[in-house]
């Protein structure tokens, strides 16, 4: 829950699943970096990189972006970003000639572009490995955020950092909460009794296009912010007061629901030409994206997401909570239905006001909510949406996990495509570590 309001600051919780990165790092006699997926070979995909230490160390982040941006070596920023950034936060000096290079292999069993962190399992267990090898010694939210910033900057995805926080701190059978505030780790919430999260695979891959429709909507959704603000120094000059800081300090997750549909959504366009809101109120705060002149950004939607899912993720944390405590049968069961409409609420709202849904995940949280009487309570799709996985509230019963089955057997019917069902937890990355072996 939360997903995408991480970068407006709201309150996220997420669950590790048991599927993993591989990656074996082994040192080179010369200064190259030379990385292989195993994945990649499988599919027959440029399945190589390779660059010399020495064009890292004085490569910057803008000609690494456009290199990367090349066909065929997107996925390698990933990794090589990893060491760029460790040498441009001078944590390591690749312009010592001593450092030698590296062979890095991988191998994932995350399916790529469905929506389960799949880049921030390869960004954690590539920084994981380097800083071993390097033996360098960094807060586990450090890492997380250097992470976060190979994304934005050298891949130029701009997502958030529950992603890498949760694949290196998750706690099996737990959900991780996290206060993006920038990131404020809470108490970890265990599941209640006989009670599970499972994923279920669409199919159904990411939108490619360019801008992505995740970027267009973290960008209205900073633009929401600009003109709330901008609607908050009005009605303190109306009172003869001056509005000299932000008093949401930058986050639209602190901005009471109530205050918002009241005060402020009125004066929200629904969608506004990017040259036109430059003209009118000028760059937002936001460093991960740039508003397009010729970009047309459906900014209440995106607004009314993100404030109102920020409450959502709230209640349904505590409606877990109470089901977790409460020792009343019925009392339990309604706790659990509030959390599960929670979910498809903010199902809703990810199609319909950030614009992230698809109809392949409307149909499969559609046949999740004709089966709640088996033990199924709610769904919601996950990550940055357009496709992808759906979280799924149910039991741990027999009757939850037919139905499950049954609904992957109807779904495959209607769309001609296999969906794929996850069921297991696991701890983070930061609970396996990394194993060091010798080959003689």
């Amino acid at each position: 829950m939360g997903g995408i309001a991480d970068y407006t600051g709201s309150l996220v919780c997420q669950l590790t699943l048991d599927r993993a990165v591989a990656l074996a790092l082994q040192q080179r006699p010369d200064r190259e970096l030379q990385i292989f997926s195993f994945n990649l070979f499988d599919q027959h995909l440029p399945f190589t990189f390779r660059i010399s230490l020495d064009s890292l160390a004085h490569a910057t982040i803008e000609s690494l972006r456009a290199d990367f941006n090349e066909p065929g070596r997107k996925w390698a920023a990933y990794i090589a970003g990893c060491l760029f950034i460790l040498h441009h936060h001078n944590l390591l000096d690749l312009k010592n000639p001593h450092i030698p290079g590296l062979n890095l292999a991988l191998y994932s069993t995350i399916p790529m572009a469905a929506g389960l962190a799949s880049s921030a399992a390869l960004e954690i267990a590539t920084m994981l490995n380097l800083l071993a090898h390097f033996q360098i010694t960094l807060d586990p939210m450090r890492i997380a955020q250097l992470c976060q910033q190979v994304e934005n900057d050298l891949v130029g995805a701009p997502c958030g950092i529950m992603d890498q926080v949760t694949t290196l701190l998750g706690e099996k059978d737990h959900l991780l909460r996290l206060l993006c505030q920038p990131s404020q780790l809470q108490p970890p919430l265990l599941l209640p009794n006989h009670i599970r999260f499972v994923g279920l695979d669409s199919g159904i891959r990411h939108s490619l296009t360019t801008p992505s429709p995740y970027s267009l909507t973290r960008c209205a959704a900073f633009m929401g912010h600009k003109i709330i603000l901008e609607q908050m120094k009005k009605i303190g000059a109306n009172m003869n007061q001056t509005l000299t800081s932000d008093p949401m300090n930058g986050y639209l997750a602190n901005l009471d629901p109530d205050d918002y549909k009241s005060l402020f959504r009125p004066h929200l366009p629904q969608k506004i030409l990017g040259r036109d809101f430059l003209d009118q109120f000028g760059p937002t705060i936001d460093s991960a994206t740039t508003i397009d002149p010729s970009q047309t950004y459906h900014v209440l939607g995106a607004t009314d997401h993100h404030v109102l899912e920020s409450r959502r993720v709230r209640q349904f944390c505590d409606h877990l909570e109470r089901a977790n405590s409460d020792a009343n049968p019925t009392k339990r069961q309604s706790h659990l239905h509030k959390s599960g409409h929670l979910m498809y609420a903010s199902h809703h709202s990810y199609t319909h006001d950030a614009k992230l849904g698809h109809p392949h995940c409307d149909l499969l949280v559609q046949l999740i909510r004709s089966n709640e009487p088996r033990g199924l309570y709610g769904a919601r799709i996950t990550a940055a949406g357009q496709g992808g996985t759906i979280a799924i509230l149910a039991d741990t019963s027999q009757s939850s996990t037919d139905a499950l089955h049954q609904i992957m057997q109807t779904y495959e019917q209607q769309t001609h495509l296999k969906p794929a069902l996850f069921t297991q937890s696991s701890p983070g990355a930061l609970h396996f570590g990394t194993s060091l072996i010798r080959i003689d």
